[in-house]
C-alpha cells in the first residue's frame, strides 16, 4: 500500500506525452522532495526540541521548500522552476550546515548529496556551475582569516579533506551523469532507428503497410466523429517486371525511389502515401470526396506518365494504374482496400494507365 502511494506521489506533475527522460526526472524530483521533506522536517523538530532554534528554523524552512517544490510541480507541470528552487534550497541548507557545524560538527558530512542531485536535476553544465559556486562559498567561509566567518571551528586538515573529497565526489558524479546521458542518447537513437524500421519502407522511406494501416485506423476513428469524407488510392506501376528484366533490379529500385519522391511532392500535407508492397502504393486522402479523389488520382497518373525516371543507364517513362475507393466508418478497412484493389485490377484489364472507381464503373464486373 505504501509503495503504491509513494509511486503515485512521485508521478504527480508529469505532463501528458512526456518522454521517458522527463518522466524519470519528475519521478526523482518528487522522490527527492518526499525524502528531503521527511528528513529535514524530522531533524528540524529534533533541533527545536533540543532548543537549537536557528538550526531548527533552517531545517524546517528547507522542509517547506521541498514540499513547495512538489506542490508547484504537481499544479503547474513545470519541471524547471521547482528543480531550480529545490537545488537552491538544498545548497543554502548545506552552506548553513558548513557555517554552523550542525550537531557536533557533523553538518558538513551532508554536503556530499549535493553533486549527484545538482547534476541530475540541473543538467551537466548548470549543475556543475551551481556546484562550483557552492564550493567557492564553502571555501571562502572555511578559509577566510582562518574561519572567522564560521559559527564553529574546524581543523585545517578537516577543511582540506572536506574540499578534496567533495571535489572527488563531484568528479565521479559528473562522470556517472555524463555516461548515463550518453547511454540514454544511444538507447534513444536505437529506439528511433528500430521504430523507423518498423514503420517505414527502407527503400523508399515511405510508410510501410503496418504504419499505413495504423494511420487509416486513426482516420476511420476521426470519421466517426467528423463524418467528413476520405478516400483511398491504390496504384500499381504498369509492366514493372519488364523494367527489372530489361534494366535490372537496381534500375527498378531507382525507379521506385524516384517515384516515391514524386508522390510525396504531389500530395497535400495531410495526405499519406505508403509502399503497399512490391510496386504497389496506397494513398490516404483525408477530407476528400470521391469525385475529388478521382481528380487527384488523374493528376498523379498524368504527371507520372509525362515524367522520366533514371534507371542508372538511361531515362525511361512509366505509367500507373489506379483504383479509387471510399473510406467509410460503416465498412471495414479491409473492405475499403479490397474495393480499391478491385478497381485497380479493372484498370489493368481495361488497358492500364488509367483510373477506375465507382464514378467510372458504377458496378464492378
Amino acid at each position: 500500500m505504501f509503495k503504491n502511494k509513494l509511486i503515485q506521489w512521485c508521478e504527480q506533475g508529469t505532463p501528458p506525452g512526456a518522454g521517458l527522460e522527463l518522466k524519470r526526472k519528475i519521478f526523482i524530483l518528487n522522490l527527492f522532495s518526499f525524502v528531503g521533506f521527511s528528513i529535514t522536517a524530522t531533524l528540524g523538530f529534533s533541533s527545536f526540541i533540543q532548543q537549537n532554534f536557528i538550526l531548527a528554523f533552517c531545517l524546517l524552512a528547507a522542509a517547506l521548500s521541498f514540499f513547495l517544490g512538489h506542490y508547484i510541480l504537481k499544479t503547474t507541470h513545470n519541471y524547471k522552476v521547482p528543480s531550480r528552487g529545490l537545488l537552491f534550497a538544498l545548497s543554502a541548507l548545506m552552506l548553513y550546515l558548513v557555517y554552523s557545524g550542525g550537531v557536533e560538527n557533523t553538518g558538513p558530512l551532508w554536503i556530499y548529496i549535493l553533486p549527484p542531485v545538482a547534476l541530475f536535476l540541473g543538467g551537466l553544465l548548470s549543475g556543475l556551475i551551481g556546484i562550483f559556486i557552492f564550493i567557492l562559498c564553502c571555501t571562502f567561509l572555511m578559509f577566510f582569516q582562518d574561519g572567522i566567518l564560521l559559527a564553529t571551528n574546524y581543523s585545517l586538515t578537516f577543511k582540506l579533506r572536506l574540499v578534496y573529497s567533495f571535489l572527488t565526489v563531484t568528479f565521479l558524479s559528473y562522470c556517472y551523469e555524463y555516461s548515463r546521458k550518453l547511454s540514454y542518447q544511444s538507447i534513444h537513437e536505437l529506439s528511433d532507428k528500430f521504430e523507423k524500421l518498423a514503420k517505414y519502407d527502407p527503400l523508399t522511406s515511405l510508410s510501410n503497410r503496418r504504419d499505413m494501416l495504423e494511420k487509416i485506423q486513426t482516420e476511420v476513428s476521426r470519421l466517426s466523429r467528423s463524418h467528413n469524407p476520405a478516400c483511398l488510392l491504390l496504384c500499381d506501376i504498369d509492366h514493372f517486371k519488364l523494367i527489372n528484366d530489361t534494366h535490372g533490379h537496381e534500375a527498378g529500385d531507382n525507379v521506385l525511389r524516384e517515384l516515391s519522391k514524386q508522390f510525396k511532392s504531389m500530395i497535400r500535407q495531410q495526405d499519406i502515401v505508403a509502399r503497399w508492397g512490391g510496386e504497389e502504393f496506397l494513398f490516404l486522402l483525408p477530407d476528400t470526396s470521391l469525385s475529388n479523389a478521382q481528380i487527384a488520382a488523374e493528376n498523379i497518373r498524368y504527371k507520372i506518365e509525362n515524367s522520366t525516371f533514371n534507371t542508372g543507364e538511361k531515362n525511361i517513362s512509366i505509367t500507373l494504374s489506379i483504383g479509387v475507393s471510399n473510406l467509410s466508418e460503416h465498412s471495414s478497412i479491409k473492405d475499403s482496400i479490397a474495393i480499391a484493389d478491385q478497381y485497380l485490377y479493372l484498370a489493368k484489364q481495361n488497358g492500364r494507365n488509367r483510373v477506375c472507381s465507382v464514378a467510372t464503373h458504377p458496378k464492378l464486373p
